[in-house]
């Protein structure tokens, strides 16, 4: 049994500061997190030092690295703070649902993710909110420092040693059209394809900056009639007039029957983008949550 006594003339507030500064490797980062004053955040771990006569962690380079007392405390806590978190949780839920909340393109919700969605309903009887926003590597990492998603997906890996990101699925990339196109057949030679008008995705997003790039290379003449930041207006769009459009293969085989689309074969290969699966390591503890992750239909 813990002594309550000891624990009363503890603050343990030092250690759930402690651990967000060892998730970050940064004082001003933990601060953003826990909406306190970076000031409020050296001070606790000042008196953290103090109490275990450790610095806890220290200078390298431009950052902080944790000292091996750091390290060793961080892995008791990690484990400990997270199964304080899930009670405290089971304790606030209504009737001990499940909830699982996810974050990923509207670009990959036809097809990749119906059977993940489909396992936590079915096997872990999960209940399921859905986010469909592309997201940068900082806000997935907001997202899953504040414990507001479950699992995210995104174009941008994300360094942190608290959160792990994993490659998930190399997206491949076709040329389509619609069905009826009165100018394209199968296939289209690069003088054809010039004279005919394009779809673009608008995003600032790193790794979708970087497919559009690589494709203005490949075909740098294309003219661009339509963008919008929405996949679907994007797709729906190229299926009701004669514009032409770059889509995932899984996207075009969900939507091509429904939506009347035909793919086109050109005379240059598209490039591929890599999609991330990432989650917190801690989560990693719930029985639960490893088994789906196991179970997972990564590439």
């Amino acid at each position: 049994m813990a002594n309550l006594y000891d624990l009363k003339k503890f603050d343990l507030n030092l250690l759930v500061i402690f651990e967000c500064i060892y998730q970050h490797l940064s004082i001003s980062k933990a601060a953003e997190t826990l909406f306190i004053t970076p000031s409020a955040v050296s001070q606790s771990l000042q008196r953290l030092r103090t109490q275990l006569d450790d610095p806890l962690f220290i200078r390298a380079g431009k950052g902080i690295t944790p000292t091996t007392v750091g390290t060793n405390l961080h892995i008791h806590l990690e484990q400990n703070l997270n199964q304080l978190e899930q009670t405290i949780n089971l304790m606030h839920s209504s009737g001990l649902k499940k909830n699982f909340h996810i974050y990923c393109p509207q670009i990959m919700t036809p097809g990749i993710m119906i059977e993940p969605i489909r396992l936590l309903m079915d096997e872990h009887n999960y209940e399921i909110e859905l986010h469909d926003m592309l997201l940068s590597a900082d806000s997935a990492e907001d997202l899953l420092a504040y414990r507001k998603a479950d699992l995210v997906f995104s174009f941008s890996s994300l360094s942190n040693r608290s959160v792990v990101s994993a490659p998930f699925k190399k997206m491949k990339f076709i040329l389509i059209c619609r069905e009826g196109h009165p100018r394209l057949g199968d296939s289209v030679t690069n003088e054809a394809l010039i004279k005919e008008k394009f779809t673009a995705f608008m995003s600032d997003e790193p790794g979708v900056k970087a497919f559009q790039a690589k494709t203005a290379h490949i075909f740098p003449e294309r003219t661009i009639a339509f963008r919008s930041d929405s996949f679907m207006s994007l797709i729906s769009m190229i299926s009701a007039s004669d514009l032409v459009g770059y889509v995932p293969d899984f996207a075009y085989n969900t939507y091509r029957d429904s939506l009347k689309l035909r793919k086109v074969e050109t005379e240059f290969e598209l490039p591929e983008i890599e999609m991330y699966m990432m989650y917190n390591r801690a989560a990693l503890n719930s029985a639960l949550f490893s088994r789906f992750i196991d179970q997972m239909p990564v590439k």
